[in-house]
């Protein structure tokens, strides 16, 4: 089993394809920005009928968007558009023709659409495309320098709800401007979800540290990030989210144009091989296709490939391990080495809260985690871990020779002979400790 985690966006490519790609994914995006509150049922319907993975809800938040369109409109250089709520390329928020001015420069579709703006009037903005492209409906718009309002508005709010009554594992955040928005968001969900904080501003970058350190997860979100910081700043930006995701030891997402060519093509770019590549050699927790598996003509094909570079990569290359950050670390830190030394093939970690889970895993193994716990609620959130496997305990285990009887004929559906780490807490110890470490020798 892989240890860096698949993330696919469900769209209209996918939705009738779910067994066909399920043994490939581990979490299933719906991006909440399109459709409405029927299509989102149908689409979760659609995922629980045929799969038992976790569902990740991505908000829209403040981002102006590009509205309905019939059909996709090929853009080229030099060409003139016209954006309206009546007439031409619609977008319907009051703010894009109060903040638009003529004489600067918009992006569409995350940076990949270039427009350089002539004239703006009432409701009426007109421009020349400076680098074409495909533009479809619900497209975002990326306006450079300009303050938005904050990350969280009364429709995700809405939209969170919905999600929750739905039964959504992670909640996407988009374009989160500081920790209080996490917060926010947090108060209303309780434990019912992850939080998953989308950088994609200046603004995040700069309270990032605060960022991670209230969210449960983070998302390098490079597509608007890209736009708003500049392009070649990117790359030391996606640097210092992993970096210090992972030293907080929050899984980290990595997303936007990963194998972007294969929307229309049967192969990826070369390019973008060594660029996912690079993102598991750099240890995210998990990678994202977006319109790769929502929109495109080989979403079977890009998830195939994305799961044989992630495979070929770990199998050759070990993960870099984070620094150790205090003495809760130890145990974890000692799991690892007796894997290493014993020549293990599997760690059990049994755990009610899901720390030692988070803690083990946040320092790479080579080999597969198991994730033991009784807590229901916390199951499926774990699967976005890089390594983690989890499994219910639903047997009322209450001592440390219990968890071990069970952990020896657990590990005999997953290896056939060989060592096994066991580690976690006494169900008899307060919540949050970790207080025992086997090697059991499994014949």
């Amino acid at each position: 089993m892989k240890n860096t985690k698949i993330i696919a966006t469900i769209g209209p490519s996918t939705i009738d394809k779910i067994k066909d790609i399920d043994k490939y994914v581990d979490i299933y995006r719906i991006n909440f920005s399109h459709g409405d509150k029927k299509s989102h049922k149908e689409y979760f319907d659609k995922i629980r009928e045929n799969s038992e993975k976790p569902i990740l809800v991505d908000l829209p938040g403040p981002k102006i968007r590009i509205g309905n369109i019939k059909d996709k409109i090929i853009l080229k250089k030099g060409d003139k558009i016209i954006f309206s709520q009546n007439d031409g390329v619609p977008v319907e928020e009051e703010i894009f023709y109060n903040i638009v001015k003529p004489g600067t420069d918009i992006y569409l579709s995350d940076g990949d659409i270039k427009v350089h703006i002539d004239k703006v009037e009432d409701h009426k903005v007109e421009g020349t495309i400076l680098d074409g492209g495909i533009l479809t409906s619900k497209k975002g718009i990326n306006i450079p320098d300009i303050n938005l309002p904050s990350g969280i508005t009364k429709k995700d709010i809405e939209l969170l709800k919905d999600g929750l009554k739905l039964g959504a594992d992670y909640f996407g955040l988009s374009f989160i401007l500081n920790k209080d928005d996490i917060l926010k968001v947090k108060d209303i969900v309780k434990d019912r979800a992850w939080i998953i904080s989308k950088i994609e501003t200046q603004k995040a970058m700069n309270d990032l540290e605060e960022i991670i350190k209230v969210s449960d997860g983070v998302m390098v979100a490079r597509g608007d990030l890209g736009v708003d910081i500049g392009f070649t700043n990117l790359i030391f930006a996606q640097k210092r989210i992993i970096e210090l995701s992972r030293t907080y030891g929050k899984p980290v997402i990595l997303a936007t144009h990963v194998l972007e060519s294969m929307v229309n093509n049967s192969v990826p770019t070369r390019a973008e091989i060594i660029d996912a590549s690079n993102s598991v050699l750099e240890g995210v927790d998990a990678i994202m296709l977006s319109d790769e598996t929502a929109i495109g003509n080989n979403p079977i094909d890009a998830i195939e490939m994305l799961n044989d570079i992630i495979v070929n990569v770990e199998k050759n290359i070990k993960s870099i391990r984070p620094p150790i950050n205090d003495y809760n670390d130890s145990i974890a830190l000692a799991t690892i080495d007796a894997a290493e030394i014993s020549k293990s093939k599997l760690i059990i970690v049994y755990s009610r809260t899901g720390s030692s889970i988070i803690r083990i895993s946040r320092l790479r193994p080579s080999i597969n985690i198991i994730g033991l716990t009784p807590n229901k609620n916390l199951l499926k959130k774990l699967n976005i871990l890089y390594g983690v496997y989890p499994i219910l305990e639903d047997r009322n285990l209450s001592s440390i020779s219990e968890i071990v009887d069970y952990c020896r004929k657990l590990s005999k559906e997953y290896i056939d002979r060989g060592n096994i780490i066991i580690v976690g807490g006494d169900p008899k110890s307060k919540l949050g400790k970790t207080d025992f470490l086997k090697i059991e020798e499994i014949d």
